[in-house]
Formats: structure tokens, C-alpha cells, sequence
């Protein structure tokens, strides 16, 4: 696997989100999309076993040299691009990889192309999320770090030679601003929510960069575990945290 490749420059796009303040304390959104207090613990944390039927050799295809897929679709149509280049936050090399793997900014735009609606802003990936949400993707790269550790070791590697990018879980989309949804609504019609409705908007949705064969479904199974949940058919890439969207009485069907 090669590391080290210089990391691509996110361009300026049409609608820049106006950023939020980081949230210190778990939110509740209502219908309206209004954010507010509530109450709620951290997601679950997932441990090795809950992955231990993925072999050594699945997980290294997936970070191996394959063909690099685009990065511009901002629908998530095209999934599993070359996690070499992949942007982190600046600074965050002189993080320990446990700590730089929690760094990671959204992938649309990552290989330096235009995304085709040109309607969200690169970020890092917990921008504007709910702290439980966060806690929660936070305890599923523990457990994809714990997987990498138990499959590389197959091969002899210790766990300080781990490459970040095999810690870390990528998301092509996060939080959105109120302008970026309305842009995806003008360009996709009913293909995107209406603003104000999406769970983007509430800090409670990711549109995972991993998400097609190549990947094994371990990014997936991370989510799942930690309560996140595959409600779109139409869009296998996209997943909501049900815990607190149960909380709020707006959880919608899972599908497996």
C-alpha cells in the first residue's frame, strides 16, 4: 500500500455553508428542523468480535491499489475511490494515528474534481453533528482501528505501523447548511429532501464514502453497530442515527 501521497485541495464551491458553533451538549431538532436540548447517552461501542468474520485478506483488498473512482458525484454514486489522498484536517499529522483517524474531512471533491450539482462544502466530518451522533462514529472507527490492528497483525505489521487511513470510517456528506439542501432540492427535485426535513440538516446523517463492493461492508457493519440505520433503498450510501431520531418520534424503517 503506498502512503504519503500529498493531500488534494478541496475547491471553492457555488453554496459555502455558513458554519455552525460546535455544539457542547446533545440536541434534540424538531419537526421544523430546530435544534434544541435533549437528553441521550453515547452510541454502543462495537468490539472486534462484532467483525471477526471479515479475513485479513478482505480488509487489505479494501485500502490495496485499485482503480480510483470519482469523487464528484455528490449522490453517492460512485463509491470505494482510493483512500490514498483522502484529506484530513490540517495539522492533524502530528496526531497520533488513534487520534488523526477522528480528523477526517468529507470526501466530495477529495481528488480535486468538481462535484457535478457543485451545491456542499468540504468539512470535517463532525461539523455541526449532534454530540451523540459523534460519540457514536467515534466508538465505530474504535472498532474498525481494533479490526485493522487483529488483521494486519496477521501479516506481522504491529499496531503503531497501521496506516490511518485503514482506522478511519470516510463520509462523503455530514451535516448540511439550510442553502446546500436547497441547492440538492433544485438540482435533484424529489431525488433530494425538502429543507428543513433532511437529517443532514439536523446533524443526524452521513452519506458514507465506502459504501460498494469493494468495501466489503465493513464500514457498514460499524454504523449498524453503533446505531446508525440504512433508510433510504434507493440510496445504500446513506444512514441516520435511529437513537435519537426514536427520541424525537422521527426514526424511519431500517433497511437491512
Amino acid at each position: 500500500m503506498r502512503v504519503g501521497r500529498p493531500l488534494h485541495l478541496f475547491r471553492v464551491h457555488l453554496f459555502r455553508a455558513r458554519e455552525p458553533h460546535p455544539v457542547a451538549e446533545s440536541t434534540a431538532v424538531g419537526s421544523s428542523g430546530a435544534v434544541g436540548p435533549s437528553a441521550g447517552g453515547r452510541g454502543p461501542r462495537v468490539g472486534l468480535r462484532s467483525a471477526a468474520v471479515l479475513s485479513a485478506f478482505a480488509l487489505l483488498a479494501v485500502f490495496g491499489s485499485a482503480p480510483e473512482a470519482g469523487a464528484g458525484a455528490c449522490d453517492g454514486g460512485s463509491a470505494d475511490s482510493e483512500p490514498e489522498g483522502r484529506p484530513y484536517e490540517p495539522g492533524s499529522e502530528q496526531l497520533d494515528p488513534s487520534q488523526q483517524k477522528y480528523e477526517a474531512r468529507t470526501t466530495i471533491n477529495a481528488n480535486g474534481q468538481r462535484e457535478r450539482c457543485e451545491c456542499t462544502a468540504g468539512r470535517i466530518w463532525h461539523w455541526g453533528m449532534s454530540p451523540d451522533a459523534i460519540a457514536s462514529l467515534k466508538a465505530a472507527m474504535d472498532g474498525k482501528e481494533a479490526l485493522a490492528f487483529h488483521n494486519y497483525g496477521q501479516f506481522g505489521v504491529p499496531p503503531e505501523q497501521v496506516p490511518v487511513q485503514a482506522r478511519t470510517i470516510w463520509f462523503r456528506s455530514t451535516w448540511r447548511s439550510r442553502d446546500e439542501q436547497v441547492c440538492l432540492r433544485a438540482v435533484f427535485g424529489s431525488g433530494a429532501a425538502r429543507p428543513g426535513t433532511s437529517k443532514h440538516e439536523w446533524g443526524l446523517a452521513v452519506d458514507l464514502e465506502d459504501w460498494g463492493p469493494r468495501s466489503y461492508g465493513v464500514d457498514a457493519g460499524f454504523l449498524r453497530a453503533n446505531g446508525w440505520c440504512s433508510t433510504v433503498r434507493s440510496e445504500p450510501w446513506h444512514f441516520e442515527y435511529r437513537p435519537q431520531l426514536q427520541r424525537l418520534g422521527q426514526a424511519g424503517r431500517c433497511i437491512k
